[in-house]
């Protein structure tokens, strides 16, 4: 008969290993710049984990050892581009790791990788519930977000930062992506934004939609945080009432506008 204790500690194992798997999920997605949905990452996740082997001794190990050496190599990299990117996701996985199986008695659970073929395990949705839960409270560098049609979307801040996943989650929605814009400018920075960035990478919306979606602002009643402050020289700035005073959002859009032209 098995011990109880010998049970709970497989069991644990298996729910660090399955947390690992997740991430891995997530990341896959994120290194394509594609988001994860609720749904999607689920059924990946019972297809995936039904057959996956719990982490071994030998792995663990091999990629932590492997990780500074890599790490060194990017140091220089701008934090922006791909290598600067790929050694954020080192940072992050040194610490789950670290997070996961620190001292004595999480480093006992891994085991010595064994040949042998597993039974496949039932996964179910409450199981992956489970293990969601874990690895976002975990801090792994697992991200969500909820989208203005209340879609659930996942994924790894090392690779795909908040930011951009809220400009994925409503590149098919201008009006809902101009409106998380300008208030994550007002509320993050905090700025307004000038209606002509809209025009410009990575938005790329065209002239006419940006003018429907400006007059949509003052129509919405979900919307009526949504300001309009109109530089000497013209320009039209959007921000959010919740975030910025009026008048200090006038201030900060004249030099801006200042700075843009002493730019041209």
């Amino acid at each position: 008969m098995n011990h109880p204790d010998a049970i709970t500690d497989n069991e644990e194992l298996l729910l660090k290993s399955d947390i690992v798997l997740l991430v891995d999920l997530v990341t896959e997605h994120s290194r394509e710049v594609k988001l994860v949905t609720h749904e999607d990452l689920m059924n990946e996740f019972i297809s995936k984990a039904s057959e996956s082997a719990p982490l071994s001794l030998q792995k663990v190990r091999s990629e932590l050892d492997a990780i500074p050496a890599k790490e060194q190599e990017l140091r220089s990299c701008a934090d922006d581009s791909p290598e600067g990117k790929e050694r954020r996701r080192l940072l992050s996985r040194r610490q789950m790791f670290r997070s996961l199986f620190n001292g004595e008695l999480s480093v006992s659970q891994l085991r010595e990788e064994q040949n042998e073929a597993k039974p496949a395990r039932e996964i179910t949705p409450e199981y992956f519930e489970k293990v969601l839960s874990a690895a976002l409270d975990g801090r792994h560098g697992l991200e969500t977000l909820e989208s203005w049609d209340a879609k659930r979307y996942y994924h790894f801040e090392p690779l795909l930062s908040s930011s951009y996943a809220r400009l994925l989650a409503a590149e098919n929605n201008p009006y809902e992506l101009m409106l998380d814009t300008v208030r994550e400018c007002s509320r993050l920075y905090p700025r307004p934004i000038g209606i002509f960035s809209f025009e410009f990478a990575p938005f790329n919306l065209d002239p006419q939609v940006i003018q429907d979606a400006l007059d949509r602002f003052g129509k919405d009643e979900n919307a009526k945080d949504i300001r309009v402050s109109v530089t000497s020289a013209g320009s039209i700035y959007l921000y959010s009432s919740k975030y910025l005073e009026d008048d200090y959002a006038d201030f900060l859009a004249e030099e801006m506008d200042s700075g843009e032209s002493e730019m041209l």
